[in-house]
């Protein structure tokens, strides 16, 4: 597992850089200078970080636990889905078929078809706890991919389309960005996070507050159009 380990610790520093650059941005004012750096930053160190991830998934595999690696590249997978949306949403926010273009599409129909591939390797996940866990995951990766239908399919049915998926990718990575660093950074400091259960709870936690926070954004920001348009142009 020295493979493994080692891009373990990368991952943990570059995660650090994650975290700040990411509530740098949620506390600026949105548009303004450090939000859009901040943006910038995390979108860079994401790429980073799912690097390294993909390294620990080769470790795993030669530690002889590929249904870990396969368990792990889809994780990756659903952060590539929310990063690429929340970047490319504001980027493209005047061309939808920009926006809809072949990226977003092979992501949604790849992150649909991997969740529905975890959910039949389930059984095979050995401990009830990480079976659990497993299935939460193949169930956000299908809301999420459900969603990018559905925005695929309804194209720019409102006038802040672009704010609408920019908010729920954020949500998304909200979620990721603090279930990673809990389990990875936490665990190696509490020995009690690395206990199977005690980490699906938190996992499935932080996704629960990924919808939580996406409700609330949308209150707070898709119910001031002029003032959120003015602050992005």
């Amino acid at each position: 597992m020295e493979l493994f380990e080692s891009a373990r610790a990368v991952h943990i520093g570059i995660g650090v850089v994650v975290l700040g650059a990411f509530w740098t941005a949620a506390l600026a004012p949105k548009g303004d200078t450090w939000h859009r750096r901040g943006g910038r930053v995390y979108v860079g160190a994401m790429a980073a970080l799912l690097a390294a991830t993909g390294v620990m998934s080769v470790g795993m595999v030669e530690a002889g636990t590929p249904l870990r690696a396969v368990f792990d590249v889809y994780v990756s997978l659903i952060s590539v889905a929310s990063v690429w949306m929340a970047w490319s949403s504001v980027r493209q926010r005047q061309h939808i078929e920009r926006y809809l273009g072949w990226p977003y599409r092979a992501i949604c129909l790849l992150l649909g078809g991997y969740a529905l591939f975890l959910l039949a390797l389930v059984p095979k996940m050995g401990t009830p706890a990480r079976m659990a866990m497993v299935s939460a995951f193949a169930l956000l990766g299908l809301v999420i991919a459900g969603a990018m239908a559905w925005r695929w399919m309804q194209r720019d049915d409102h006038p802040r389309w672009w704010l609408s998926e920019h908010l729920t990718a954020m949500a998304v990575n909200f979620a990721a960005t603090h279930a990673s660093f809990s389990i990875l950074a936490g665990g190696s400091v509490f020995a009690a996070l690395k206990e199977p259960w005690l980490r699906t709870a938190i996992l499935v936690a932080w996704m629960l507050s990924a919808l939580a926070v996406r409700v609330w954004a949308g209150r707070r920001f898709l119910g001031r159009p002029r003032a959120v348009n003015a602050a992005l142009t």
